[in-house]
């Protein structure tokens, strides 16, 4: 079966990718150095990651394929740390990246739940009796 093309995806999808793109480029100009202090970093990373995995969950037409994502996700913030590790001034952490990972699974099971009770519904609601 073939997906429908949609606004909503292609939407999700381009918000996500500009701001993976800003998050790379903000660490490239140093607008991100030691901005905020040490037990709120790992917050801001959780909601940056959660934000973004919500982004492209949104844009997912099932909720089977959220363990991709967020293997996605995991690859994406191993990435950035390590990317992290090469610039001055910067350092990366294994704790950085399970904040990454923390925020985009609670994010991914939220949606993933509601997803699955949307299609629970449908299914329902076109059952002929």
């Amino acid at each position: 079966m073939r997906k429908q093309f949609s606004y909503r995806r292609l939407l999700s999808l381009s918000v996500a990718l500009c701001l993976m793109a800003f998050l790379f480029m903000a660490e490239l100009q140093g607008w991100m150095a030691h901005r905020i202090a040490a037990p709120w970093d790992k917050l801001v990373h959780a909601s940056v990651y959660g934000l973004l995995s919500g982004l492209l969950g949104w844009g997912m037409v099932t909720y089977h394929r959220f363990w991709r994502l967020l293997v996605l996700m995991s690859i994406l913030g191993m990435a950035h740390e390590w990317f992290q590790s090469y610039l001055p001034g910067r350092t990366s952490s294994v704790w950085d990246w399970s904040a990454d990972v923390g925020g985009s699974l609670m994010v991914l099971f939220l949606l993933a739940l509601s997803k699955r009770k949307e299609e629970s519904t449908q299914g329902q609601l076109y059952q002929s009796p």
